[in-house]
């Protein structure tokens, strides 16, 4: 009976170990779930920061749009995010007995040399050419209209292209604006849809090396954002001194605020 007694003990110690050996797969299992959740929610974030943008940018509230633009650098190019992205690499190994990560993932990031920017690009250079463009073809499509020869005189013929084109630089000017405005929401959506979708499906197979270049690759859009703000000031700044009441509501109170600021300057 003695022998019987050890045996049923030794199972019983052996069961418990199981048990407890569950337990463990069981929550490692749930970490990696959670850090992998955290990086993949990056996706919807990125969807509603641009929606965000979209609103902001309409209404011309350029410290709204500031505050996006250094979140969305935030979201793909921070501690956290690699922190659940080494969280997933490392308890992945552990579970599947495989080789532990050598190196961090900012580390295996920062090896990447031969990753090329995959993101859109603005610049103002290319926004004034787009300007110069849309002002040409105002003149040509006047002059295609109206410049028939039977103006009453040179002066009336002048005023009346004046006219148009002024009318068409205030529209050609807040479409700038808006256009570099939008660059950050096609940052968002570049981000969202063609690069997150590589980062997750190589975090869920363990890839570190296409995690890292996915990364890389998220890290360089997201950089571009305080410039892309940058680029919106700039221009919606042209807007404001073309036509102040252009921005609406914004536009009021910064006018409002200029008035203010005068008297003080008075006193």
């Amino acid at each position: 009976m003695g022998e019987l007694a050890d045996r049923v003990a030794g199972l019983e110690n052996e069961l418990e170990e199981a048990r407890e050996a569950l337990g463990v797969v069981e929550r490692i299992d749930e970490t990696i779930e959670l850090a992998a959740d955290e990086v993949e929610s990056v996706y919807g974030t990125l969807c509603n920061l641009s929606w965000e943008l979209d609103g902001e940018i309409a209404d011309y509230n350029y410290p709204a749009v500031e505050r996006y633009a250094d979140e969305l650098r935030g979201l793909v190019d921070g501690a956290h995010l690699w922190r659940a992205v080494d969280t997933v690499l490392l308890l992945t190994a552990v579970r599947e007995g495989h080789p532990l990560p050598e190196a961090s993932i900012k580390t295996h990031m920062d090896r990447v040399k031969d990753a090329k920017a995959s993101h859109p690009t603005l610049t103002q250079e290319e926004l004034d050419t787009d300007f110069r463009a849309v002002m040409d073809r105002a003149e040509n499509t006047w002059k295609d209209v109206f410049d028939d020869g039977s103006w009453d005189s040179e002066q009336q013929r002048q005023d009346h292209l004046a006219n148009h084109l002024h009318e068409a630089r205030l529209e050609a000017v807040a479409d700038r604006a808006e256009r570099a405005g939008r660059f950050l929401m096609k940052l968002c959506d570049h981000i969202a849809e063609s690069v997150w979708p590589e980062v997750t499906a190589a975090l869920r197979a363990a890839d570190v090396e296409g995690v890292a270049r996915a990364l890389k690759q998220a890290s360089a859009a997201g950089q571009e954002a305080p410039a892309a703000y940058e680029l919106y000031v700039v221009n919606l700044s042209a807007q404001y001194e073309s036509a102040p009441s252009s921005l609406g509501a914004m536009g009021e109170q910064l006018m409002a605020f200029e008035s203010w600021m005068g008297l003080q300057n008075q006193e």
